[in-house]
């Protein structure tokens, strides 16, 4: 593709690059550069591409820098090179998210049962569906594995592309806070964008939790979203429905809201609840667990509503929804149940664990560790929050990367109090939980939910809770 044609739409500084430069590729690693390529210099946490120039600019087509650099290669300085890669991916593969309408998810918990939910009401109703978000990205009846809940520019609208191929006609995409601050959508447009509530979480990158939260509502301007969905129980929805950034809908059971819910029966055979949509009244039964998928539920109801699917449709479609694969998943046995859950987030394991203790007959038994490497303030709130909501708590590791596991376990028994302990081997932590049910008791397995691994040490070994359980006795 001619260079004139991927910079479309780039705020450029200065230009020293023919424009009719075929370009053969884009690349932001200096070691996958081959002769013809693009190479855009991204300015990240731990590498500047700027730094790697003198690396390819003998191979490279053009250089895309946003300093002032000199480099054998023409060099093209924009005003920001992470905007400009978007740009440059969206024209790259043609703009696909022109040719579909794109559902934007931002939250810190429940992106991924939304999507769930919506993708399942959507195509009951006859649509062409297509996700990216934490646990892979399908389309056309293909699945691919995840590295990010939002993919980098390139990746993202090759996928894209590759949807609206095959037909899709709507894209739900989770959108992580990370995205936002890197600008993966810069110049996409999502037609409505979801805000399911803001919670603390990744404070290990971002300085503060108001940054954290002022990112994501920042995500709700013309420039970016056409339509607003928004949570009016959780406070930084309220927040971002004052401010008309966009025009909104709400949603919510505590406050005045355009759609609202009564009558919550969360139980053992799933939620119940009725629902006034735009003054329409629906009677929702769902099998999926939780008062928590109360609101998951309201918020894929409302987008499904907004695109126009029939309200008898959607009641239908929700009675007949399977479980989100490590997402409050219930495993029984002869003694009680056992729910596996990624909850990684304060606001996520206290979701969990008041769910879990409305089914629960007998004891509350919680195991759960937290990520290495990432914000370590939720470590004692997560443990403070384990022990108010359990009868016993097994602290154990979850991905410790580059952390030392006893150290972060340390960190989480500061919050902790009455009964608990403390093994690192997150496998026999599952088998001592296990072992020391009785009747009725309830083993909450909290973190990782569907991940099919433990990281440790920059090495993903081959790890399942689920394995786990199915293969112990209780």
């Amino acid at each position: 593709m001619k260079l004139k044609y991927l910079l479309e739409g780039v705020e450029t500084v200065r230009m020293d690059a023919d424009v009719e430069t075929e370009i053969s590729d884009i690349k932001i690693d200096s070691r996958d550069v081959s002769a013809g390529d693009m190479f855009i210099c991204l300015d990240g946490c731990e590498h500047d591409g700027h730094t790697y120039v003198r690396s390819i600019e003998k191979k490279a087509a053009v250089i895309i820098a946003e300093k002032e650099i000199a480099a054998a290669a023409p060099v093209v300085v924009v005003k920001d090179t992470r905007a400009a890669y978007s740009i440059i991916s969206q024209n790259y593969f043609s703009n696909p998210a022109k040719a579909m309408k794109l559902i934007a998810i931002v939250g810190t918990n429940g992106k991924t049962s939304t999507a769930h939910i919506l993708e399942n009401i959507l195509s009951f109703a006859g649509m062409n569906v297509g996700v990216t978000g934490t646990i892979g990205h399908s389309y056309g009846g293909v699945t691919e594995e995840a590295d990010l809940t939002t993919p980098d520019p390139y990746k993202f609208n090759s996928l894209l592309k590759k949807m609206r191929d095959c037909g899709v006609e709507v894209v739900i995409s989770e959108v992580s806070a990370h995205a936002i601050a890197l600008k993966k959508l810069h110049g996409i447009v999502a037609d409505m964008a979801i805000l399911t509530n803001v919670t603390q979480d990744h404070l290990d990158y971002f300085k503060t939790f108001k940054e954290y939260a002022e990112t994501k509502l920042g995500y709700f301007n013309p420039r970016s979203v056409r339509l607003g969905l928004v949570n009016m129980d959780d406070e930084w929805g309220r927040k971002l429905a004052a401010r008309e950034s966009v025009p909104m809908i709400t949603y919510g059971m505590d406050n005045p809201a355009d759609v609202f819910a009564i009558e919550v029966n969360p139980g053992i055979d799933g939620v119940s609840f009725v629902m006034n949509v735009f003054d329409e009244i629906l009677e929702i039964s769902s099998p999926l667990y939780g008062y928590f998928n109360v609101y998951n539920l309201m918020t894929a109801i409302t987008a499904a509503k907004l695109l126009s699917v029939p309200s008898d449709i959607i009641v239908k479609a929700v009675r007949r929804i399977k479980e989100v694969e490590g997402r409050f998943n219930i495993i029984k046995n002869n003694k009680g149940i056992v729910i596996i859950d990624y909850a990684h987030t304060p606001d996520g394991l206290q979701n969990i664990l008041s769910s879990a203790r409305i089914i629960t007959k007998g004891q509350l038994i919680t195991v759960f560790g937290c990520g290495g490497n990432r914000d370590k303030t939720k470590r004692p709130l997560m443990g403070g929050i384990a022990s108010k909501l359990s009868d016993y708590v097994i602290v154990t590791s979850d991905n410790p990367r580059f952390e030392e596991p006893i150290e972060i376990m340390k960190d989480i028994e500061a919050g902790l109090s009455g009964r608990y302990k403390m093994i690192q081997n997150r496998a026999e932590a599952i088998t001592c939980a296990l072992s020391e049910m009785s009747e009725g008791d309830t083993v909450v397995i909290a973190g990782k939910g569907a991940e099919k691994y433990i990281e440790i040490k920059g090495e993903k070994k081959r790890y399942s809770d689920f394995d786990v359980v199915r293969r112990t006795k209780s």
